[in-house]
């Protein structure tokens, strides 16, 4: 009787075992879609463990061109996300791709994004500031070995391909960390909270602006916000640099009783001269005017101030007491080389 007892024991438990393994094979083969003999290949290797089980399948279908791994990775990745984080002298924006917009608004994709961004400030914030601004800016194989808690972003990719069964890229982050003197400021378009990292934002274009600001006012710490407003709409690819004279021509309209003062003091000066400094100061004016015309142009210092096209950016800074130190610009899905080529091209011109 007892044997009896013992034998349908161990088969009770047999058949648990392989209900048990069947059911893991089925959600392997599901979430995956590998095939049975590769699925049950990961199960010999990790019978306890789904997750690693699901590591070593990716991981093998990477290094053997599987057939669907081959295909995804085949695919266009245009649509995703810009994240940026900005807090306590920390910036980060990164760019995820995937295949579609749809994905893209998935709210697990979202918060995806957010691991991404979350590993990028802990890479930035353990880096020892050797200079007024510390900039990293990584590509998609430098991103793949960030660590994320006790996973890499790698990792977390081939978790979204399997999950949203799209190509999924990390695409490329920039991360700042800057010394007390100086501001960073963010911007999103259009603006949506990141459900998992506090001082996150995502959207499909992205701005960061590093500043000093001179002038602790209200209104000039705001003006950090507009100008990345205005570097998303108006797409500048360099800060550009003013002369002496913008900076004259600047003072006296900001200051136009000195202006009157320096007028009136130099009425003993010769004609010659006053005619030569008339001559400097058209000139000066001219080319203000031909920035404020220039639809073309592309430092964001002589372009004509988003909310107030009567001005350039460089007149609103300075007189707010503000100097525009750096900035960073995303949109999701550019041709990041030929960015690159005109940000070149820009700064060799200033």
């Amino acid at each position: 009787m007892l044997g009896v007892i013992g034998r349908r024991s161990f088969h009770s438990g047999k058949v648990h075992f392989t209900a048990s393994r069947s059911s893991a094979l089925g959600k392997l083969r599901k979430s995956t879609g590998y095939s049975v003999s590769n699925c049950k290949k990961a199960l010999d290797l990790f019978p306890d463990d789904i997750s690693k089980a699901e590591e070593w399948l990716h991981a093998e279908a990477k290094q053997q061109g599987w057939s669907k791994w081959a295909k995804i990775q085949a695919r266009s990745a245009t649509q995703g996300v810009i994240g940026i984080f900005s807090r306590d002298k920390i910036g980060v924006m990164v760019e995820v791709n995937c295949e579609t917009d749809f994905v893209a608004r998935n709210a697990e994709f979202q918060q995806f994004v957010g691991n991404v961004l979350s590993g990028c400030v802990d890479h930035i914030n353990s880096t020892c500031i050797a200079e007024d601004v510390t900039k990293t800016v990584l590509n998609e194989t430098q991103l793949h070995d960030i660590k994320y808690d006790t996973t890499t972003i790698s990792e977390l990719v081939n978790a979204a391909v399997n999950k949203f069964n799209e190509k999924t890229v990390v695409k490329r982050a920039v991360c700042l960390k800057v010394k007390d003197d100086l501001c960073l400021s963010s911007l999103t378009h259009p603006n949506t909270t990141c459900p998992n990292l506090h001082g996150g934002s995502l959207g499909k274009y992205g701005s960061l602006l590093i500043s000093k600001n001179n002038n602790a006012s209200h209104e000039s710490m705001d003006l950090g916000l507009n100008l990345c407003q205005h570097i998303i709409g108006m797409n500048p690819s360099s800060v550009g640099q003013l002369t002496e004279q913008d900076i004259k021509n600047f003072d006296k309209k900001t200051n136009p009783e000195k202006a009157e003062i320096e007028k009136d003091s130099s009425g003993n000066i010769s004609s010659e001269n006053s005619a030569d400094e008339a001559d400097q100061e058209t000139e000066g004016q001219d080319t203000l005017s031909t920035n404020v015309k220039d639809t073309e142009e592309t430092r964001l210092l002589f372009q004509p101030y988003l909310l107030d096209p009567n001005v350039t950016v460089g007149e609103i800074v300075f007189k707010n007491g503000l100097e525009v130190v750096d900035f960073e610009r995303f949109e999701c899905g550019e041709n990041t080389a030929e960015n690159v080529e005109v940000k070149e091209a820009s700064s060799a011109g200033m």
